[in-house]
């Protein structure tokens, strides 16, 4: 009975600017003559509007004056997810997403307002039944036979699976992720603009000054300086923190059956649920500080929407867990994929070209902001000290330590049935890919590594992301790593 009254508030935010100009004008009564439209509307709505599971499919139908049947095969599903706002949550139901490879970027179908039990009942017997026809034998797709594999996962929809915690997050854990993560970097670009805001608005800066003197709260002493500047830093790593606790609070990785679940978020309470039929990578992300702390992230790249990218990866990441449980989670993921085995460096001529490269990209860099020096001192317009070349050294020898370290954190490693492969300083990735999950391959060479004879190997995958990549091997060893992801042995 929720439901046309969260249909109605959907529909009176839309219709916001003609609502404020109405009550611009203080008639109110037709405020409340439209309120009570809006509730019938959605009534009538909510009474239309029907589904269930039938025929090997979940059919929905509504609409008032033109009706509209949407029927979505079990087998066509990618992704169903509950989404709770507050006001869900408060109420005690949620939102149901269900999402299929050809649903551009909105789901396919969205009911709302189903209460919580209802919701993850029909999560379960969605995935249960597209895990039933994924699993029938090929020969049950035949014409005739079909009927028979479809009534088989209807059949067994309601059957409860025990969920089994892998691992869950603590406030300080989250808090962590965001301090330590990509959040940091966008806290910033946050605080930028703020700063700015008295630009924006000239009036604020008048009723600001008209309060507190300038002078008063400048500090004028290092110690003033620290302290100032130790609350900037408090402020932005808390902006970072909160924008975690925000998205990821109570996060919750557990197992069902052959089905991952994710839980988070403070505000919007989402579930997340990927059959683990459908994962195609595994990718190990850590960065520089996280290394240090003996920490990492996890980022799953899954078989996802056909011709756009593939969302699951950010809804199934792992924020942040320590090192030392990496192999233990991956195993769960990908069984047979754990410990990731040690990695081989590719050959001399890699090393080489890392170095060149780090050192070409630091001259030119070097040249970019010295040519408008010079001009400016050649005018007279600025005095560059003449020992300002002297830079340059320490410069290209940071070039070649960032070459150097480049180098090492390359990598690749096969077992059998996977591939291994690393890249990345600020960032190291580590990727695991199951071979059995390979679309294609192919080797490619730049011109500047045929004349080192180095290659790199691309794996073409299920899904949206990025491509794994084994990086600037010897041209023999990348292609037979590309024999043994076609699953043939080389030579």
């Amino acid at each position: 009975m929720l439901s046309p009254v969260f249909f109605a508030i959907g529909h009176a935010w839309r219709l916001w600017p003609l609502a404020l100009l109405v009550a611009a004008r203080r008639q109110f009564w037709l405020l409340g003559l439209g309120a009570l439209v809006l509730l019938a509307w959605s009534t009538i709505e909510w009474l239309r509007r029907t589904y269930e599971l039938e025929g090997g499919a979940l059919r929905l139908e509504e609409g008032v004056l033109a009706r509209k049947l949407r029927s979505v095969p079990f087998d066509r599903i990618q992704q169903v997810d509950l989404v709770r706002k507050p006001l869900h949550r408060l109420l005690g139901v949620a939102t149901l997403r269900v999402e299929t490879a050809g649903g551009g970027s909105s789901a396919e179908v969205d009911l709302d307002v189903v209460t919580l039990d209802e919701a993850r009942a029909l999560r379960a017997s969605l995935l249960q039944a597209k895990a039933r026809l994924t699993a029938a034998p090929a020969g049950q797709a035949a014409e005739g036979q079909a009927p028979a594999g479809r009534a088989a996962a209807e059949a067994d929809l309601d059957v409860p699976r025990a969920e089994r915690v892998l691992l869950r997050l603590g406030l300080g854990e989250v808090m962590l992720a965001g301090i330590t993560g990509s959040r940091a970097a966008a806290a910033l670009v946050v605080l930028g603009p703020i700063s700015q805001a008295t630009d924006w608005f000239p009036g604020l800066s008048d009723w600001l000054f008209a309060r507190f003197d300038p002078e008063a709260v400048t500090p004028t002493t290092p110690a003033a300086f620290a302290v100032v500047a130790v609350l900037g830093v408090v402020v932005w790593l808390g902006l970072a923190a909160a924008s975690s606790i925000v998205t990821d609070y109570g996060f919750t990785l557990a197992r069902a059956g052959n089905d991952l679940v994710v839980r988070r978020g403070l505000l919007e309470r989402r579930e997340a649920v990927l059959p683990l039929a459908r994962l195609q990578v595994v990718r190990i992300e850590e960065s520089l500080l996280r290394r240090a702390l003996g920490l990492a992230s996890i980022r799953i790249q899954s078989a996802g929407r056909a011709g756009g990218a593939d969302q699951t990866a950010s809804r199934l990441a792992i924020p942040i867990l320590p090192r030392v449980q990496v192999n233990r989670v991956l195993e769960e993921l990908l069984p047979g994929a754990s410990p990731v085995p040690r990695l081989l460096l590719p050959p001399p001529a890699a090393r080489r070209r890392a170095v060149t490269r780090s050192v070409v990209v630091a001259t030119l860099v070097m040249a970019a902001v010295a040519l408008p020096l010079w001009r400016l001192t050649s005018l007279g317009v600025l005095a560059v000290p003449a020992g300002l070349a002297v830079l340059a050294l320490p410069v290209l020898a940071l070039a070649v330590a960032m070459g150097l370290a480049a180098y090492r954190h390359l990598g690749h490693a096969t077992r059998e049935g996977f591939l291994y492969a690393r890249v990345g300083v600020a960032i190291r990735v580590t990727t695991a890919v199951p071979v059995a999950k390979a679309q294609s391959g192919s080797v490619r060479s730049s011109p500047f590594q045929r004349r080192a004879g180095l290659a790199t190997l691309h794996v073409d995958i299920a899904g949206g992301g990025p491509t794994p990549q084994v990086h600037d091997e010897s041209q023999g060893t990348a292609t037979g790593l590309l024999q043994v992801v076609l699953g043939r042995r080389p030579g």
